[in-house]
């Protein structure tokens, strides 16, 4: 044989870190910017005042003991909301539980699209110094330092301490192993990320979470009986910062909508503890997207918890972001949004029958994603069935049955759809669907029928169904029948021709006579 001449190959150098470095912040890894790595807040952010949002760690590998010190230093400090739980703190999935590993990836894969679009929210609003509230740089206040969420008595100060994931071996004992498959489980009743007592708010945000409760809920609420977002999700967010955040920046870009892209509000200057209240505050796009960018670090941190992305904190907290990028009309990165809360939902295995305030997500959720799927013409992102017949809902549920009935006729009428299926396939789906949409008008109950209302109006006579929710309901089941017919393949059979259209004309006259029932100034008195 012959001798190998090289001896021992030498190890290669190693590379440089700069960009390859895998570590830093979300928001210097968008900018394409070194990152210095500092904890709470790296240098680049700090001195262009961002906000710094650090990516979970997936792995349980030990951190350096200098950069563990810093760290731990760094997390005393007034800014450190949360401190990063250590990884010998941290649930560390046994092998082969699949669910333990989704806990943890999913809602980190959401966080860092959700951290990208918030560094670059929009072409035409920068998110620069300058572009900041006038009254917060006139006090010299940065972006991590502007929440008026932070406790100034000792009362509230425990409290805070007790939302922000203590650092101390009180993780591990509330998490007990649990088999292949299964969901964790806490043996403490209270959560590590609520806090004692209820978050102290200032005037201004007095004010959004009032028209958070009043006003905006009712977007999420419209086909909830039980208004879980109006009366079950304030009382959550009393005690969670980072839910309490979301619904600021919800609410804040809510009152931007109007005509004016700007309100002032401009409570009487009093004095609490001591501390002096502020002359004037804007409520503007720029003070909803603070609020929303510290929603966003608050979760870069609580996502480490593999109890928390199973919560209803968690969920509720998505479904505002998801809502707010809605309202803010940036479609890109709400369809992104959109399909990482699909996935969170079915980390949670959360569906329209799981009852309380999870189903009213499911079903906030569902409304977006059925809005998005028929733009786009694709399939809803749910693949979840109902179990309960159709003859044993009440008039509430059957409102939202066919809210799922139409996301069905979505999917018929995808792009995806019509390549994949034969005609035979299409006719006998569309059939179906058409018994369902018939099905679900016959059961329902009179609550539904018409009310009396006077018109000399001919053409598209209004059409009175109390309440809205309802009326909203059969709209629906008219644009599921207006989709199936239209996407259904024609027959030659004259008598089906024109019973197709006289389901169209009746269909379209269901959603215009509900239309124009409607009053202009029912938001007025509201």
């Amino acid at each position: 044989m012959p001798k190998l001449e090289g001896g021992i190959r030498q190890n290669r150098k190693p590379r440089g870190r700069g960009i390859r470095a895998t570590t830093g912040c979300l928001i210097c890894k968008h900018r394409h910017v070194k990152c210095d790595e500092a904890h709470p807040q790296c240098g680049p952010c700090a001195k262009g005042q961002r906000p710094c949002v650090y990516a979970p760690q997936h792995s349980p590998r030990r951190r350096p003991a200098r950069q563990e010190s810093l760290h731990a230093e760094a997390s005393t400090g007034e800014n450190a909301a949360i401190p990063t739980p250590t990884p010998s703190n941290s649930y560390v999935p046994s092998a082969g539980t699949e669910s333990s590993v989704t806990a943890r990836v999913v809602p980190s894969r959401w966080l860092e699209l959700s951290a990208k679009d918030a560094t670059n929210a929009n072409a035409e609003f920068p998110l620069s110094p300058p572009q900041l509230s006038r009254n917060r740089i006139e006090t010299g206040e940065n972006l991590r330092n502007s929440s008026n969420l932070r406790p100034h008595t000792l009362k509230e100060q425990e409290s805070r301490h007790a939302a922000a994931f203590p650092r101390g071996k009180e993780i591990e004992p509330g998490i007990v192993s649990q088999p292949p498959g299964t969901a964790p489980v806490a043996t403490k009743t209270t959560s590590l990320w609520t806090s004692k007592y209820p978050i102290p708010l200032s005037n201004l945000e007095h004010y959004l979470f009032g028209h958070f409760v009043r006003i905006t809920s009712k977007l999420l609420d419209f086909y909830d009986p039980e208004m879980h977002f109006a009366t079950t999700v304030p009382h959550i967010a009393l005690r969670n910062v980072g839910l309490m955040r979301a619904l600021l920046a919800l609410s804040a870009r809510h009152l931007t909508l109007g005509e004016s892209e700007k309100e002032q509000f401009a409570p009487t200057s009093i004095e609490k503890n001591g501390i002096p209240g502020r002359q004037e505050d804007i409520i503007d796009r720029n003070l909803a997207v603070e609020y929303y960018l510290e929603t966003l670090a608050y979760l870069n941190k609580a996502m480490q918890y593999p109890l928390y992305a199973r919560s209803l904190d968690m969920i509720a907290t998505v479904i505002l972001i998801s809502t707010y990028e809605m309202i803010n009309g940036s479609n890109q990165h709400w369809k992104r949004h959109i399909k990482g809360v699909f996935w969170i939902q079915k980390l949670q295995e959360n569906n329209g029958e799981s009852g309380g305030l999870r189903s009213a997500v499911w079903w906030a959720w569902l409304q977006q994603d059925i809005w998005i799927a028929m733009r786009e013409r694709r399939r809803v992102f749910s693949l979840w069935n109902p179990k309960m017949p159709v003859s044993t809902l009440t008039a509430p549920e059957l409102a939202t049955r066919v809210i799922y009935l139409l996301s069905q006729c979505i999917n018929y009428a995808s792009k995806e759809e019509e390549k994949a299926s034969n005609i035979e396939h299409r006719l006998d789906w569309g059939n179906k669907l058409l018994f369902l949409l018939q099905e679900w008008h016959e059961t329902l109950p009179p609550a539904y029928s018409p009310l009396p209302s006077v018109s000399k109006i001919e053409i598209f006579p209004p059409i009175w169904v109390n309440p809205p929710s309802y009326a909203a309901a059969l709209q629906i089941h008219s644009l599921a029948l207006i989709l199936v017919i239209l996407h259904r393949p024609s027959s030659s059979d004259l008598d089906d021709y024109r019973a197709a259209q006289h389901m169209l004309a009746v269909s379209v006259s269901t959603i215009c006579g509900i239309a124009r029932s409607v009053d202009e100034n029912d938001d007025e008195r509201t």
